[in-house]
């Protein structure tokens, strides 16, 4: 029950539940009280784009009854090709939001054209606590980005000197370099879930108040709100991204926290601390099948798109600005504010690289991070 608690905010949420604002699908114009793929799209709508991206054999190349114009009265709907491209415009028209002419004048006096760095110049590594380390560029095409790089890396290392902290003094001596590059993992068991979700949940409190000056600029229960919302979607994304980084070659290990790791052998151990008198064998499959599960719908999935650590920052916005978030009446200007300059900028990344399809790329993103989402 303590654990249940961790992820959720039942009573903060049924308070803000009937702010819920009603808006219409942009596909095909039905009322939606949620949003799909970082979009205002309906369910049918966005299980349809889905499909058709996990299997390009399946998309559309003619519109229903014929070439040339579109012969259905209501094409979005009724034609699969119109309905498609509907939604491949609207996720690129997503990413083309322009500046404003404040915006453009605060960049412009900051930074001069031969002070900036491009996104073209932007290195693609993994990002962890070390990267905190690294200096940060006072000038450049993708400034937001750039935060989520840093605030991340901080979050990291609060993680990994948090959870550190918890253990005995020798655990220290066995954490390598003085950078943390060399860290060593440990099996996850009972007594640690708890202190290492606190310990997470500060830092994602920090990582959005360094992060985005829109979400420090938030009432405290609103900060709260937005943290409810992103925090499983945050927490189940990064730990993908580590876990296809560190175990490659090990596929049933799965991080659960940031110095912890999940097997199928550490499961088995997992309950040995557990000071409640429980049935440990039931509790036991539960959490195998529960593992199974996130990994199935997630870890695979993410493995095939194959993010790289630029996409992974995008990502990551998005997941703390989600859909969960966007529904909230008071939340949804802020919400879309953000999630538009992040794509805006993951857009001047990907035509800095010259990758013109970029709205199917843009697309398979969207329809992973939906996955992490609602699982």
């Amino acid at each position: 029950e303590g654990i249940e608690c961790l992820w959720a905010f039942p009573t903060l949420m049924a308070r803000v539940e009937n702010q819920k604002v009603v808006r219409h699908c942009l596909i095909c114009s039905v009322p939606i009280t949620e949003c799909h793929l970082g979009i205002d799209s309906c369910r049918a709508c966005a299980v349809f784009y889905k499909r058709i991206c996990a299997n390009v054999s399946n998309r559309p190349e003619k519109c229903k009854g014929g070439d040339g114009a579109c012969r259905e009265t209501d094409p979005t709907t009724s034609c699969r090709k119109c309905r498609f491209d509907r939604f491949t415009d609207v996720i690129a028209n997503a990413s083309l939001t322009t500046l404003s002419d404040e915006e453009v004048l605060e960049k412009e006096d900051i930074c001069a054209p031969h002070q900036t760095r491009r996104a073209k110049d932007i290195k693609t590594t993994f990002i962890d606590h070390t990267s905190f380390l690294l200096e940060q560029p006072s000038c450049s095409d993708t400034p937001i980005l750039d935060k989520i790089r840093w605030g991340y890396s901080l979050m990291c290392l609060q993680r990994k000197t948090g959870e550190a902290a918890t253990k005995p003094v020798d655990f220290h001596l066995g954490q390598g370099d003085y950078d943390g590059s060399n860290i060593q993992f440990y099996p996850a068991t009972y007594s640690t879930i708890v202190p290492n979700a606190r310990i997470y949940s500060a830092a994602i409190f920090d990582f959005g108040k360094l992060t985005f000056p829109d979400y420090a600029a938030l009432s405290e229960e609103k900060r709260a709100l937005v943290m409810s919302s992103c925090f499983q979607h945050v927490g189940l994304l990064e730990t993908i991204y580590r876990s296809t980084h560190y175990f490659s070659d090990d596929p049933d290990k799965f991080f659960s926290s940031y110095t912890t790791t999940t097997d199928e052998e550490s499961i088995r151990r997992f309950f040995d601390d557990c000071p409640h008198p429980i049935n440990v064998q039931e509790a036991i499959d539960a959490l195998q099948s529960h593992t199974e599960r996130t990994k199935a719908m997630n870890l695979d999935e993410y493995k095939r798109i194959k993010p790289d650590d630029v996409e992974f920052l995008a990502l990551l916005g998005l997941s703390f600005w989600n859909n969960q978030v966007a529904m909230h009446e008071e939340l949804s200007e802020v919400t879309e504010r953000n999630r538009a300059a992040i794509l805006r900028e993951l857009n001047i990344v990907y035509k800095n690289r010259g990758v013109t399809d970029y709205a199917t790329r843009l697309g398979e993103l969207l329809c992973l991070i939906d996955n992490i989402e609602v699982s």
